[in-house]
């Protein structure tokens, strides 16, 4: 099952316990449905897609195999929990948002300047200029991928 979190609109400031958010699931490469949490720590909430054409019986099957899907994978190893905590669509929902923060924030570091980790590894560091080699910079975030650098940036910032 092909599970994407798109459209994702994202509210900062009324995000207190969990994030405020409203997003598109698309499940195999359709919009199924509207997911969204107000923030304040409640349940995420799922409403049929407005481009979803099929009957309401149809979502509801969808769903029920999207939430199957999930009991169906290996539990996360939790610190809380002996036997580890079950996945959910909730939970792959906060990690898709968190993904998309994340994104959207490195993009927005990138065109403000440059950013660069030392040989070290510890930390990723801003600065305006190009930093030059001779200072011990092991790789600038600019010039690779961005994905390579998502990955760099999640780690570690």
């Amino acid at each position: 099952m092909k599970l994407e979190l798109k459209n994702i609109k994202h509210t900062d400031w009324a995000s207190e316990e969990t994030h405020c958010y409203q997003a598109s699931l698309y499940v195999n490469g359709k919009p199924v449905a509207v997911v969204s949490n107000d923030g304040h720590g409640g349940p995420d909430r799922d409403y049929a897609h407005p481009k979803f054409n099929d009957e309401f019986s149809v979502y509801c099957d969808k769903m029920l195999a999207v939430h199957a899907y999930f009991k169906s994978l290996p539990k996360t190893p939790s610190e809380w929990c002996a036997d580890g905590l079950p996945q959910e669509l909730e939970y792959w929902c906060a990690d898709q948002v968190n993904d998309w923060l994340s994104a959207k924030e490195l993009k927005r570091k990138l065109k403000a300047g440059f950013l660069f980790q030392f040989a070290d590894g510890v930390g990723v560091f801003g600065h305006k200029k190009r930093p030059s080699r001779a200072s011990g910079v092991a790789v600038v975030l600019n010039d690779l991928p961005f994905a390579d650098a998502l990955a760099i940036w999640k780690e570690v910032a």
